[in-house]
């Protein structure tokens, strides 16, 4: 795999993880411009529940549809939990049921969870061929890779794989706009959220009928043009006592270094697989 394939599939998984981080702070804002009293308590604490599918209309498979594709994840669900200034949430396959990776966000770093997404992949690739358990080592280092060791990894800017700005998102009513897309469903009523610069398109839809049950389902479809995707997510948001707290097991940078050996030689493995089965 060229180095170019990597950083685009990189950017790809990083661009996933912050869009539906992005639709779960959404749907909360905008939930507070309907029923004040109610999204207060939910920026207090909130749990949340997604399930999400991607598709892509494109004639060739793009980056991100790929990557996705591979790990079995082009549906699946993503949940986790918010604290003021703070979110964690797990991202699972809805091919295998398993949660394939997990993030953690302040104001100050963004940690992914590497040793489960290495887990993951090395598990799928065991089960298809038994043998490689005995070549490829189980994940023996720290769980949670920093954005400023991720970045050096892909060879991206911080920029990239940083997700700090979300945890001040906002929005206010009069920047909504109430639209009818395809695909509603029936007791939904939806708004078009505002861009701004980044050229995505976010309407999310609400049931009014249970805007003051416990849970708030939401219904949500998001649009990437520069990736040629849309992503559909159907869940809930409800306010809650949460304690999110920073996960302590963390790579260090030798990890890191090992951690690319382990990489090199599991997308070999993925490859001779994938070379059989075709």
């Amino acid at each position: 795999m060229t180095a170019s394939k990597q950083k685009k599939r990189g950017r790809a998984a990083l661009i996933l993880l912050l869009c539906l981080l992005v639709l779960c702070l959404a749907a909360g804002g905008t939930a507070y411009a309907l029923l004040r009293q109610k999204v207060r308590a939910i920026q207090a604490g909130a749990e949340f529940d997604f399930s999400y599918t991607v598709t892509s209309p494109a004639a060739e498979t793009p980056a991100l549809y790929g990557v996705l594709q591979q790990a079995g994840a082009a549906q699946g669900t993503v949940s986790g939990q918010y604290a003021p200034g703070k979110f964690q949430f797990a991202l699972t396959s809805g091919k295998t049921g398993n949660a394939f990776t997990r993030v953690y966000i302040d104001a100050k770093e963004t940690l992914y969870d590497a040793g489960q997404l290495y887990t993951y992949l090395r598990n799928e690739v065991v089960s298809a061929a038994p043998l490689a358990g005995l070549v490829l080592p189980g994940w023996s280092m720290g769980s949670y890779i920093s954005q400023t060791q991720l970045a050096s990894l892909l060879g991206v800017e911080l920029s990239a794989v940083e997700l700090q700005d979300m945890t001040s998102l906002s929005l206010t009513l009069g920047a909504l706009q109430k639209v009818s897309p395809a695909g509603a469903l029936d007791g939904y009523t939806y708004y078009q959220l505002p861009a701004g610069e980044s050229g995505l398109s976010c309407i999310v839809g609400l049931s009014l009928k249970t805007l003051f049950a416990k849970e708030t389902p939401l219904h949500i479809l998001l649009t990437i043009p520069e990736h040629e995707v849309t992503i559909a997510l159907n869940g809930t948001v409800t306010a809650a006592e949460t304690a999110v707290v920073a996960p302590s097991s963390r790579m260090t940078d030798a990890d890191v270094q090992r951690f690319v050996e382990l990489r090199k030689a599991l997308e070999s493995f993925t490859d001779v697989l994938q070379s059989l089965l075709s």
